[in-house]
């Protein structure tokens, strides 16, 4: 994969390329890191990990799902603290980078796993995705060249941004999901809760999946308002054609409530840790 910001391209200049940009600590430890994470990018010393997002009604839609998370393979061998090398990604506005390393390196994932098992029902893949990636003209291109190249079948990429994210670059947003909307891609709406205006932005942008607020779906069980206000939000989901997914769901009650109340998905540490894809 091409990354144009080793030749000094993108708007603030990465440690590699010969300046220290706008970082306020221009200390030696943090210099080193943030050359060992550009390395990073052009190594392949990344991994990725998935975790389960489990359907919760019978009948439903049986294709696999799954979230997509990336570690530095530093945190791996506990030479760096976890997600610590995100804030210095974000600060040099490498994020959309490492989002087109993470789409590159799991089509080459699927492409694998339909060789390795023919017939093999390929799972739909929950990619974070930076805001900064939203204001990166060629993302959409990129990503829709690439699921065609590899013939990816409609729904394996489904894009998740944070819903505070999201009411902060909604024009951006709406755009690049017109581009990748007609190559099968979908998108995910993250920490929902309702609030004020929220509703307005949902029959705008119409996102195939929402995240319940994990503050609601913690107290699932533990009252009934929580309940009532996660029943009531996914009725409203459900009226716009919007599948709901719970995520931190840590326990067998809390899940069995999920499903009375008619929640799509969930997602936690008691429904599956996250595993390396390798």
């Amino acid at each position: 994969m091409p990354l144009e910001w080793l030749q000094c391209a993108y708007p603030i200049t990465p440690l590699s390329c010969g300046t220290a940009g706008a970082m306020d600590d221009n200390s030696p430890a943090r210099k080193e890191t943030t050359d060992r994470l550009i390395t990073a990018l052009r190594e392949n010393k990344f991994i990725l990990y998935a975790q389960m997002i489990a359907p919760l009604a019978s009948g439903g839609d049986d294709r696999p799902f799954q979230e997509i998370l990336i570690r530095f393979r530093e945190e791996e061998e506990k030479l760096l603290p976890p997600g610590s090398f995100f804030p210095i990604l974000e600060e040099f506005r490498l994020l959309p980078y490492v989002d087109r390393w993470v789409v590159s390196h799991l089509a080459k994932r699927m492409v694998a796993l339909r060789k390795k098992r023919s017939g093999v029902s390929l799972p739909r893949n929950g990619i974070n995705l930076s805001a900064d990636t939203l204001h990166d003209e060629s993302f959409a291109e990129y990503v829709r060249t690439r699921v065609e190249r590899d013939q990816l079948p409609e729904g394996t990429f489904t894009f998740e941004l944070s819903w505070h994210a999201a009411i902060q670059h909604v024009e951006p947003l709406v755009k690049i999901a017109a581009q990748l909307r007609p190559a099968g891609c979908g998108f995910t709406l993250a920490g929902f809760d309702g609030s004020k205006g929220s509703l307005d932005i949902l029959k705008r942008f119409k996102p195939e999946f929402i995240k319940l607020d994990y503050r609601i779906v913690k107290e699932i069980g533990r009252g009934l308002a929580a309940s009532e206000r996660a029943e009531s939000l996914t009725e409203k989901c459900h009226a716009l054609g919007i599948k709901t997914i719970a995520e931190y769901v840590e326990s067998a009650e809390s899940l069995e409530q999920l499903q009375l109340i008619g929640v799509d998905y969930a997602q936690g540490f008691g429904i599956s840790l996250p595993e390396p894809l390798d």
